[in-house]
């Protein structure tokens, strides 16, 4: 991009002018007033010939109010605005702005903006895509995938056997692991792909829904010691197959087979690996046959989110760490139960959050290359109110696993709670394209982003959407009743506070622990809740 002034005639500039409007008056920037402003100053700089002067600090300091003191590389407010923003412009340009005459572009590795007049003479323009027709989840990635549920076949040909749905299950949980670890794939999150558990849709329906080009979908017959499994690559839009394959073997070799199947798909694909993703393979979890079917029979249970499943879970995720002590999965699938039922206080034990904590710093001393295992360290440490920590064995999860929405979600809680609501909210909505279909726990997080963020309106239709998604999940029920109080909006505050106390049957001291790690917020929040009723 030039340093000096772009010289347009004035029907040019009123055309630039024009065609900008409609960009930030468009469905995709509407309600996006910070997204506005900061495309708004780049396209007047970048006229002006003052590309020299976008950067980082600049940025900060003038768009988005930091002070003098303002550093880029601890602060990352520039690069995630800024990552929003190109997405937000192919995005507009994907749904509304196919024949726009101006186009704006914001390369990666400048803030200046290419600016470009686009002659459509010799090239037939396509129509716009109206935002009814429009596919809300549109993922980028040439290779993204679905892992749909497997169909349990059962022991025989007599027909499947409920008691091993967990199992089968738990092949699905797997393989959606494995594949979401491969930088060069994109991958729905289970809770999205587990939603089409006994679906009477198309491929083609499917793919649109979730915005992916290929799905797998296959078969789990257990009988005896031995398993054997059907899988198949499926083309969204056309339903054709594109690669099939059936393995057989036993149960002492589930991870080798789980291996040969995912490089099997990786192979079909064409995806390249790289050296550190290729290592991967061949890293067994135990070779404990009952503990690894213990975590599945937890991982099953905990799933159901409700106190006496999630107790169940835990006594799962207990038998597989004694059967084997060394099996990192189960130590931090033990550790992430026991917090769930402390900060929901379904269980009142003072000892459960340490206890908790030593099983994740466990799981971690085990592999630290599992980045579940990291994810709940991190999430361990958030509720011990240790900050840096917290942040940064969720950092290193989500660089492990780019995929996986969990570690997403863990990120963004850690970063809100930390007072980060720039950042936590780029990495909750990095999630929810991984996983399309919402759930209680994910518009929570989107609404703690919001509400660190001051924009009250959002936080409260996240807060709403995450009560309609689940009646019996207190958080958003909890956090809604506390922004009306905040807003002074006495009706609203009343009602929500009813539905809190009913869910936690009217017992004040359930209530759920905050995780405010900043402690401004922290006093903010109990000043609210005092004024809210709620304790």
């Amino acid at each position: 991009m030039t340093s000096q002034p772009i010289n347009w005639d004035p029907s040019d500039q009123t055309l630039l002018n024009e065609c900008l409007d409609k960009v930030l008056l468009s469905p995709v920037f509407e309600k996006s007033h910070r997204q506005q402003d900061l495309l708004s100053y780049l396209v007047k700089e970048t006229l002006a010939g003052n590309a020299h002067r976008l950067k980082g600090y600049t940025l900060g300091v003038e768009i988005f109010g930091r002070g003098v003191d303002f550093d880029p590389s601890a602060d990352a407010i520039v690069r995630v605005q800024v990552g929003r923003l190109r997405t937000m412009l192919r995005e507009y340009y994907s749904l509304y702005g196919q024949s726009e005459v101006v186009l704006f572009e914001l390369p990666k590795g400048s803030y200046a903006v290419d600016i470009t007049l686009r002659d459509f003479s010799k090239t037939p323009v396509q129509a716009s895509v109206p935002i009814s027709n429009a596919t809300p989840n549109s993922i980028e990635h040439d290779a993204s995938l679905a892992v749909l549920p497997f169909t349990n076949l059962g022991p025989s040909s007599n027909g499947p056997d409920s008691e091993h749905d967990y199992f089968t299950d738990g092949i699905t949980d797997n393989l959606i692991y494995e594949l979401s670890r491969l930088s060069g794939l994109f991958v729905i999150s289970r809770q999205s792909s587990f939603n089409y558990r006994g679906a009477m849709k198309s491929s083609k329906e499917i793919g649109a829904e979730l915005g992916v080009k290929y799905l797998l979908e296959g078969s789990v017959q257990l009988s005896g010691k031995r398993i054997r499994v059907t899988a198949k690559l499926v083309e969204a839009s056309t339903g054709g197959y594109l690669w099939s394959e059936r393995y057989e073997s036993t149960l002492h070799e589930i991870f080798a087979l789980q291996d040969e199947i995912t490089l099997g798909i990786v192979k079909a694909m064409q995806i390249k690996l790289a050296w550190v993703e290729a290592e991967l393979f061949g890293h067994e979890g135990t070779e404990s046959i009952e503990a690894h079917d213990a975590l599945l029979r937890g991982m099953a249970c905990h799933w159901k989110y409700t106190p006496k499943f999630v107790a169940e879970a835990r006594m799962h995720f207990t038998r597989a760490v004694e059967l084997d002590p060394a099996y990192a999965a189960a130590h931090a699938w033990l550790a992430r139960t026991l917090l769930f039922q402390w900060v929901m206080r379904w269980d009142l034990e003072a000892s459960l959050r340490q206890n908790a904590f030593d099983h994740a710093q466990r799981a971690v001393a085990l592999n630290d290359h599992l980045p579940y295992a990291l994810s709940i360290l991190g999430w361990a440490h958030l509720w011990l109110k240790h900050r840096d920590a917290s942040i940064a064995n969720c950092r290193q999860a989500v660089a492990l696993d780019p995929n996986n929405a969990e570690a997403q979600l863990f990120l963004s809680f850690s970063l809100s709670s930390a007072g980060r609501g720039e950042e936590a909210l780029f990495y909750i909505e990095k999630a929810l394209r991984h996983n399309p279909h919402s759930s209680a726990f994910y518009e929570f997080t989107l609404g703690q982003a919001y509400l660190v963020l001051k924009d009250y309106n959002k936080a409260i239709a996240a807060y709403k959407r995450g009560c309609e998604l689940s009646e019996t999940f207190p958080p958003n029920h909890v956090y809604l009743c506390a922004t009306y109080a905040l807003l002074g909006m006495g009706d609203e505050m009343r009602s929500s506070r009813e539905s809190a106390f009913s869910i936690m049957g009217g017992d004040k001291s359930r209530m759920i622990e905050p995780p405010w790690t900043d402690e401004e917020l922290a006093t903010t929040y109990e000043h609210v809740l005092q004024a809210a009723g709620l304790k």
